[in-house]
């Protein structure tokens, strides 16, 4: 698994990387992030002769539209489930055991590049506070702004407070094509956005809100944009 993990840290395109020994915590980070990308071993108890919960940690995953078409690398020594995998799961590809490092890098880097992964527009961005995980539509968000140790989430009807929260890490699991960071505080769903102001550095949003571009970042959001 670490070994893998490696691989994938040195692609150039890779974000955050999480690891899990276990197909329940594999879900719970499926559900709580935006994963573009599984590398799952078919056999994930391997005091069960007969287990084949890679699989069915998919096949679960694959009822939710986001993940409809995610791409999955299997790893596995059984050729026969990989190719069930194949017909039944769209899966991207396998990788058999043992196997040839230099390969396996360039299966890694070829499925980062597939078109469904740098598209995130699965149309819901959830969060989780005191325990609990929701849902919100990115339709309805327009701007997202630090506040101490909190993150403000402005939406079209409500304004939502995750505590000990940070932009960098809710940057992760939001849609690259609809939000871009604007400062070091504040990033805005550019769906919302009704001008900017390149001379005074500003942005106006569509609710009326106007938000500072910061010197720092100015270059890359209007790169962005």
């Amino acid at each position: 698994m670490e070994a893998l993990a490696e691989l994938t840290r040195k692609c150039d395109t890779v974000g955050a990387v999480f690891c899990v020994d276990n197909s329940a915590d594999a879900y719970k980070y499926a559900m709580e992030n935006e994963i573009d990308l599984f590398l799952v071993d078919i056999i994930l108890d391997g005091e069960n002769a007969h287990d084949i919960s890679g699989i069915v940690l998919i096949d679960r995953l694959r009822k939710y539209k986001r993940y409809e078409f995610t791409p999955v690398i299997f790893i596995t020594s059984l050729v026969d489930e990989a190719m069930n995998a194949f017909h039944n799961l769209h899966c991207y590809d396998y990788i058999e055991k043992p196997f040839d490092m230099d390969n396996v890098g360039k299966i890694i880097s070829r499925a980062l590049q597939a078109p469904l992964c740098d598209d995130r527009d699965s149309g819901v961005f959830y969060y989780r506070k005191d325990g609990v995980l929701y849902a919100l539509n990115i339709d309805r968000m327009i701007y997202l702004e630090t506040s101490f140790r909190n993150v403000m989430i402005y939406t079209l009807d409500e304004t939502i407070e995750i505590p000990y929260a940070s932009l960098k890490n809710l940057m992760k699991d939001l849609p690259r094509k609809h939000f871009v960071q604007c400062s070091r505080n504040t990033v805005v769903n550019r769906r919302f956005i009704e001008y900017v102001d390149k001379v005074n550095l500003m942005v106006k949003l569509r609710n009326g809100k106007v938000v500072r571009i910061g010197g720092r970042m100015k270059k890359g959001f209007f790169e962005e944009l």
